[in-house]
Parts: C-alpha cells; structure tokens; sequence
C-alpha cells in the first residue's frame, strides 16, 4: 500500500466540466447582454407634425404618402396635418383629408390657414378640388375647419416634453403664429415657451444653400414670416434648400398604383413640363424633407453643414452665415441622388397598411 498517495476528492474530478460550465455560463450572459439592448428597446415612432401648402403643388401629396408609409413602418405617428397657404377651392383640408383615409388614417387632425390676404396671388389648385370630390373623406371646406394654430397648439400641449418633430413643406407663416401665439385653453406657455418645451426638431424645406440667386418660393410667399421664424424660432433646425429636391425627381412610379389612390390621381393632375407630373416625374422638395423629418440625417444620403445659422432677407433670399453658429444646419445630398430617388418611390407606391 502506498501510504504517500494522498485520498482522491471525489468532488474534485467534475472541477474540468465544472469550469467548461461555467465559461460557457458567462459567456451566454455576456451574449444576452450585448444583444438585449436590440430586442427588448424598440425604436418608437417619430410624433411629426406636418405644415404643408398642399393646394400649390403635389410633391406635398406626394410627402404626405411618404410619411403614411413609414407610419405604416412604425417609423412615424402622424399627430397633425396643418395647410399654410388658403386653397382659392376652400379644398385643401379635404384633399389631406382624402389622402389620410386612403391610407387609413382619417381620424388626423387637420387645421387650415385663414389668412389668405398675406400671400401673394397664387392660381387654383389644378387637383384639390378634385380630391375632394372623387376620394372619401369628411372634412368641410377650409373656411369651416379648425384652424392651423388651434390644432398646432393643441396636438404639442398633449406630447411629451421634447418629442415633437415639426416639418414645415410650405411658406412660414403658420410657424411665425405659433411662435407669437398666446396662452390658451390647451396651454398657459407662450407659443415660444410651447415649442421651446415640446419640440424636438424641426424640419423646413425653404430657401436654398449656400445662397440663392433668387427668392425660393416657401420662403417669397411670406417672407416676413420666413425672417421671423430665421431669427427666433427656439431649438434644433435642418434647413433643406430647393436644389436638394431639384435633384430627386419622383412620381413614375405611381403609374403603377391602385387607380383609387388620390396621390396618384394629384399626380395625373398637375401639369408640368408640357405634359403630366405622373408622365416622368418631378422634383421632390417635399418628400425629401419628411424623410429628413422621420429618418434624421442618415449619412449614407445626407451630408450636413453645421456651425453657421440660415439669414433670410426680406425679399425672401437666403443665405448660410458663419458669422456666428445657432442651431441651424442644412443639408447636401451625398453621392448619387438617384439613392433617394429609389428610397423615395418605393414609399410613395407602397401599399397602404389599412387598406
């Protein structure tokens, strides 16, 4: 007998599977950590408040069915619509109105703008009316809605602090009312205090970067309003300038939609270029700016100016200032517009959801 050969521990011959388990332990908890972030905190939809001059052109139609397709996503959470220019067919809420139940979402508020008398003459509508008299919707004319500052106020009262995402497709002067509003039965802040508190960003497509050569039109229809909201507007502003929509140009594939679909049909409406904007497309000022609005800056389409603050002028010129930095950026189109141009589509001809 080997008197030197110590006992064996019976414990001890399971120590090799012992520390095999619990490697493989830590590691499966390492591996859920790394990984929980991604399955358990979902990116919520981005609460967007659009300010659009439907009746002047359909790319705002055409924005509008962009932003129910990244509803229809999850990416966005439509709180209002409100129209900014006055429709001379008193049509311009039943067209979004038509548009919104298309897509299934026909109980959106929407608020017009009663001071028509501020802009310049602009010819009728070449499809407003005819939204509102082909689609289904159940909203009165322009004149008998509510208007565009009541449901502004309204719609940013009832949001989270800091969450709201305002995009502007039109002139400014909805912007310039909110932002000299009073308190009201929906909030006792200022309108400066109301957006200061519950805006997160704000989108404007208007003017054009680094400079324009001439007025561009959001900004030409009410250039006081545009010199107000340059210079006192609070918070976070992407500026996107017209020749970022020059380059995108969209719509052919609408041809290809459901014939009851009322983007489709403002699209077969409105001339351009001596025949249809349906025919080969148009630019898409307005598409652009939602995509902004509800995606951010993504660096793969976008690059972004920063450091400098937007002068407008009160003729309506812009121009990008480094003179001192605000929070103001803007925004160039990087590589091939054509990235956008297929972005852009898909989501215009995307099948609603709801139907």
């Amino acid at each position: 007998m080997n008197t030197n050969h110590a006992p064996v521990d019976a414990n001890k011959k399971n120590v090799p599977e012992r520390k095999v388990h619990i490697r493989f332990y830590w590691l499966h908890c390492c591996f859920t950590l790394l990984f929980l972030p991604q399955i358990v905190v979902a990116e919520k939809p981005v609460p967007i408040l659009l300010d659009t001059d439907i009746s002047s052109d359909c790319d705002d139609a055409g924005a509008l069915a962009v932003l129910h397709a990244l509803a229809d996503q999850g990416k966005a959470n439509i709180l209002a619509v409100v129209t900014n220019i006055k429709c001379p067919a008193n049509a311009s809420a039943a067209a979004v109105d038509g548009i919104n139940t298309y897509y299934g979402r026909g109980e959106i508020p929407i608020g017009t703008d009663k001071d028509g008398v501020r802009f310049r003459p602009i010819g009728p509508s070449s499809f407003t009316a005819a939204l509102r008299d082909e689609f289904r919707h159940n909203t009165p004319s322009d004149n008998e809605c509510p208007d565009a500052i009541d449901v502004c106020r309204k719609v940013l009262a009832s949001q989270p602090d800091h969450s709201v995402v305002y995009c502007s497709v039109g002139a400014l002067s909805n912007m310039e009312d909110l932002l000299r509003s009073e308190p009201d039965q929906h909030s006792s802040l200022t309108g400066e205090e109301l957006i200061k508190k519950k805006v997160r960003l704000t989108v404007i497509m208007g003017g054009g970067f680094p400079r324009t050569t001439s007025p561009e039109t959001n900004l030409w229809l009410d250039p006081t309003a545009a010199v107000t909201v340059a210079n006192h507007w609070p918070g976070q502003i992407i500026w996107q300038g017209y020749e970022v929509g020059r380059a995108i140009i969209s719509g052919a594939e609408l041809k290809k939609t459901a014939s009851n679909n009322p983007v489709r049909r403002a699209y077969e409406l409105r001339p351009f270029h001596g025949g249809k904007a349906i025919d080969q497309g148009k630019p898409s000022h307005d598409q652009a700016a939602v995509l902004l609005a509800v995606l951010g800056t993504q660096p793969e389409y976008w690059t972004v100016i920063s450091n400098g603050r937007v002068v407008i002028n009160s003729d309506g010129h812009s121009v990008w200032n480094t003179d001192r930095k605000r929070s103001h950026r803007y925004v160039k189109i990087k590589g091939d517009p054509q990235k956008l141009v297929d972005v852009i589509e898909k989501l215009m001809s995307q099948v609603p959801a709801r139907l």
